[in-house]
């Protein structure tokens, strides 16, 4: 390190196994680096439990630090164990992640740690002797006030009776329900987590749900401020623009993919992409949605190894050769621009790559997060949103068909694409990032 600057050690702590946190990260990474102010040297150390994704980092020139316990790596349902409203579906991995993230913590002594959707590193931060300042990135503004007031704009998909209601009576019924009981929501207590935690020795203010164990002295929202207009976000909190991996324009595209997406001009083009977060079960009935119209749909279909074994997954093709099941990483942000309909979880990623490609989409969300940011888009006029337990074959076949005979669709996320250009979601990341971190050492930027 150069003398005479001040020596920043930034630590990254995410589910590195997730594709959306591991991406994210590592952009946001990058645009650190690139707008690093005179005067600072910085140092990136990414944490791992294993992933695929370390070579991704290294070959970025950061480095990775390995954390107890030492996991396989193939996907975050693999990994974590996740349950129906747990993400760390086991209480004993639970703790020891927690008890992996202090040791790595209380090692590298860093001067700031930044983390998603990865409460470890939230608490194991608050516990250590040293002060360590907090930054956490989110797709959405997870804050109790905001989430019980604004972000969930739609019936939860676990209060099952009212999701058969139409859209707009839910909205309205949504809106009645006392902020105590829209607290309440199962996926929102984190049990083992907070039972880690307190196993653990934890000693501060009482953690009792999904915000107290994301608390971060800082916060940045990758998401588009048109979402937030008129709406009060927290002093500590920034909306910063949309961030996801982008797609060089010279990608290499598979031929296969290309002859599908690229060149057929009559048929309705598909990409369905359900994520490292979906599930087997959620793939195989998109999958199914698609092969009942026999040879008048072209679609791609991304099946990750942590999610569904490529060989199932091709089965339910049933030979059709206009649906091309991969494996393999794709430039999504091209895809989704070939595409007439994105097939989606609602993963930050894949609904923003289909906004840049300005692709309506049809999708079903696994988490809370993931219906916000499918309903801000279905609000906006550019999605349609299948209740989870209504997610099958038959609803998503006429769900895709009914955006493929409405123009308003298209044009709707035409609409929030012309916002989405020009946004630098990296580096607005980086600046305020780098503001926070001005802020806190007395140093100009």
């Amino acid at each position: 390190m150069e003398p005479n600057k001040k020596q920043i050690r930034f630590v990254i702590s995410v589910a590195l196994q997730d594709a959306g946190e591991a991406t994210r990260s590592l952009e946001i990474a990058r645009g650190l680096r690139e707008n690093t102010p005179a005067g600072y040297e910085l140092e990136i150390i990414f944490l791992s439990h294993g992933s695929k994704f370390e070579s991704k980092v290294i070959e970025n020139g950061f480095s990775v630090y390995k954390v107890q316990p030492e996991l396989e790596g193939k996907g975050p349902h693999s990994d974590l164990k996740i349950g129906k409203n747990n993400f760390i579906g086991d209480p004993e991995l639970a703790f020891q992640l927690l008890k992996g993230e202090y040791e790595a913590l209380n090692e590298l002594q860093p001067d700031f740690i930044m983390h998603g959707f990865w409460p470890f590193a939230s608490i194991a931060r608050r516990m250590l002797k040293k002060n360590v300042y907090g930054i956490c990135f989110l797709p959405i503004p997870m804050e109790k006030g905001m989430y019980v007031s604004f972000l969930m704009k739609d019936v939860p998909d676990f209060i099952k009776p009212l999701t058969y209601l139409p859209r707009s009576v839910r909205t309205f019924i949504f809106r009645a329900i006392p902020a105590a009981i829209k607290l309440k929501a199962p996926i929102l207590k984190q049990t083992n987590i907070l039972n880690a935690a307190k196993r653990f020795g934890w000693e501060g203010k009482p953690l009792n749900n999904l915000f107290d164990i994301l608390q971060a002295d800082f916060t940045i929202v990758n998401d588009m401020e048109r979402f937030y207009l008129n709406t009060p976000i927290p002093e500590n909190y920034e909306v910063v623009g949309p961030l996801y991996s982008p797609g060089d324009a010279d990608s290499e595209v598979e031929p296969e993919i290309l002859r599908l997406l690229k060149n057929e001009k009559k048929k309705l083009k598909i990409f369905c992409t359900l994520g490292s977060s979906g599930t087997k079960d959620v793939l195989i009935e998109a999958i199914k949605a698609i092969a009942a119209e026999g040879d008048r749909w072209n679609a791609v279909v991304l099946a990750p190894p942590s999610v569904c074994p490529l060989d199932e997954a091709v089965s339910y093709i049933k030979g059709l050769n206009n649906i091309y099941v991969t494996d393999k990483f794709v430039p999504a942000p091209l895809i989704s621009k070939m595409a007439d309909v994105v097939i989606s979880h609602g993963g930050q990623g894949t609904v923003q790559t289909a906004i840049a490609g300005g692709t309506p989409i049809v999708g079903m969300a696994m988490q809370p997060e993931q219906q916000i940011n499918l309903d801000n888009v279905v609000f906006a006029g550019g999605a349609i949103r299948i209740p989870k337990h209504r997610w099958n074959s038959k609803v998503i076949n006429k769900a895709v068909k009914k955006i493929a005979q409405d123009d308003s669709f298209r044009r709707r996320m035409s609409e929030l694409k012309r916002d989405m250009d020009g946004v630098n979601g990296k580096k607005g990341s980086a600046l305020a990032l780098w503001r926070f971190i001005n802020k806190t050492t007395n140093n100009l930027v």
